[in-house]
């Protein structure tokens, strides 16, 4: 699930009226005009992105991360420049706000010959602030197969990872890109990963990714065809006065499956970027797994079936803080029953199976999900055809439940490896 957030840019050129308190975010380069009556301002700034490197080259660094208050004078114009992000085998640039505090962008991709793994860009580095921190690193690609990672940005809670190295070549295709590094908080991107290659004949790519808001950096390409990842553009946050950040309400889920719910809640003030936590019913908040998210609704995968889960929501303000957590909200997954409900018409063969498993049906197969005992997916196919061919080499011996969707019927059968 994807959705875009446009954030709010002043157009400077249209009469404004100030408040006492108040913040303005840039992602494009402008002016600010300090408010009247404001003699303090505090400015966030992250750097952009690093571009991947081509043809099996390490991903691009994270942009770096600047945070602190400053003293201004009602009516100054200060001028804030935000770092375009790396294309391919280009470095982020550096954002700045006036004279007072800048964050360098993360550097390009490059490659190195065989058999060496590497060419990973720098993170970029955060400096004038009272915090500042630096981006990941890329990960090394392996000319000319996989790509490298792509750097986290750094953010309000510490410094970018470093993407992820891919894997030597070792005579096998199948092999993915690295991984993209996590960014350091709100409001840094995570990096992009590298490219890989999905299949033996080496013909088939798994793409780049680039890098996500702000300051990401871009996954290295392959050179089968898969263009490097571009980083993602810098950011600036500028904010005066007290203004707390509301907390959020009206927690709930939607969409309740197997091993995976839609979250949802009510924004109570204008934050775009929130945290969430989550766990088994039961844990202690600080203890769960944390999410940094723009999307709203979210959609969290990898649970368990027929389990008890609780999530907190935490709205991040950018410059002016956090809310309080809401929560916890309670729900359970989906049961995944034993009993076979079957679609005339359908067949399958063998079972046990070994590595393949053929599939036939008088309609149109649209789409089969195998899952494991504990109800977590394995595998999630699409065929839109009457017959199919899977390869099911990479599961474990054991016991699986598969779900068939084919001409508007749903089937579950016992599988055995």
């Amino acid at each position: 699930m994807k959705n875009i957030f446009t954030f709010l840019t002043f157009v400077l050129s249209v009469p404004v009226i100030w408040a006492q308190s108040g913040s303005q975010e840039f992602t494009a380069s402008g002016d600010f005009t300090v408010p009247a009556g404001i003699t303090s301002i505090t400015i966030e700034v992250i750097g952009g992105g690093g571009g991947g490197g081509n043809n099996g080259s390490g991903g691009g660094g994270g942009g770096g991360y600047a945070m602190g208050t400053f003293t201004v004078a009602p009516s100054d114009v200060i001028s804030v420049t935000i770092g375009a992000g790396g294309e391919s085998n280009t470095a982020g640039e550096t954002t700045s706000v006036g004279a007072f505090i800048e964050a360098t962008g993360g550097g390009p991709g490059t490659w190195v010959p065989h058999p060496d793994l590497g060419g990973g860009g720098a993170g970029g580095v955060g400096s004038g602030g009272t915090i500042n921190y630096s981006g990941g690193a890329g990960g090394g690609g392996y000319w000319t197969y996989f790509g490298g990672g792509g750097g986290g940005a750094a953010g309000s809670d510490g410094d970018g990872a470093n993407g992820g190295d891919t894997i030597p070549w070792t005579g096998n295709c199948i092999t993915p890109g690295g991984s993209g590094g996590e960014s350091g908080g709100i409001p840094g991107g995570y990096g992009g990963k590298g490219a890989g290659i999905t299949n033996a004949n080496c013909t088939i790519t798994d793409p780049a990714a680039s890098g996500l808001p702000y300051g990401g950096g871009g996954g290295g390409g392959n050179g089968i065809g898969s263009d490097p990842g571009a980083g993602h553009s810098g950011y600036a946050l500028i904010s005066w006065g007290p203004q707390p950040c509301a907390s959020p309400s009206d927690l709930g889920v939607m969409d309740i499956q197997l091993n995976s719910v839609i979250l949802d809640w009510t924004e109570n003030g204008s934050a775009t970027t929130w945290l969430i936590e989550w766990g088994i019913s039961g844990f202690t908040l600080g203890t769960g797994t944390s999410i940094v998210t723009q999307e709203k609704p979210y959609l969290l995968e990898g649970l368990m079936a027929n389990t008890f889960y609780d999530y907190y929501v935490q709205s991040n303000c950018g410059g002016t803080g956090s809310s309080t957590w809401s929560g916890p909200f309670t729900f359970q997954t989906e049961t995944l029953g034993t009993a076979e409900n079957t679609i005339e018409g359908f067949a399958f063969y063998p079972n046990p199976m070994k590595d393949l498993l053929q599939l036939s049906a008088n309609s149109t197969i649209e789409n089969v999900i195998i899952y494991n005992v504990l109800g977590q997916k394995v595998l999630d196919q699409n065929i839109r055809e009457n017959s199919a061919q899977l390869n099911i080499s990479n599961l474990s011996a054991g016991n699986y439940f598969m779900k068939v969707i084919s001409g508007g019927q749903t089937g579950v059968y016992r599988l055995i490896k």
